[in-house]
């Protein structure tokens, strides 16, 4: 019993502190690749962001937010339901948006309906935020805390591979 406690205890802290790296193609808007990685920090819990080779925000933290079940994506971004909303909410329902709207819907392709996320982790690019959660890469999570995709998100999204 304490071996298989050791090694799942083993396991978590391997996944916690793994690197993730992915390339964010924008060329469909003209703005060419994006090589993402997510590296540990000197200090437990944080992490190092690197954008094209460059550390473009150390030591941030990363957000753990639930999604509420039914969430309204045709909230009024300027009303008070919508400010209401975590900074993960409100992100779901800008990528939303983008991927329905006619002059964008072509050109993005979330890996993941909107609908099925109940849990995002965010990691913030560059440190610092706008109305929509700012420059990040989002892993987004069904209820049962399966992956269901990452993107990173800018002014406009792509997934991440």
């Amino acid at each position: 019993m304490k071996a298989a406690s050791a090694l799942a205890l083993s396991l978590l802290t391997t996944a916690a502190h793994a690197d993730i790296s992915c390339v964010a193609d924008f060329s469909a808007f003209g703005q060419g690749s994006m090589t993402v990685e997510i590296k540990p920090a000197a200090l437990e819990g944080r992490f190092d962001a690197v954008v094209n080779g460059r550390t473009t925000h150390a030591g941030m933290l990363p957000v753990d937010e639930t999604i509420r079940p039914g969430l309204n994506f045709a909230v009024d971004a300027y009303g008070s339901e919508f400010k209401q909303f975590n900074s993960a909410e409100r992100s779901l329902v800008h990528l939303h948006r983008l991927s329905e709207a006619p002059s964008t819907r072509d050109l993005i392709k979330l890996p993941f309906a909107p609908a099925d996320v109940r849990r995002i982790k965010t990691f913030d690019l560059v440190g610092k935020m706008d109305k929509f959660g700012g420059q990040v890469l989002m892993e987004a999570f069904d209820e049962r805390g399966a992956s269901l995709g990452k993107v990173v998100r800018r002014a406009l999204v792509a997934t991440c591979r």
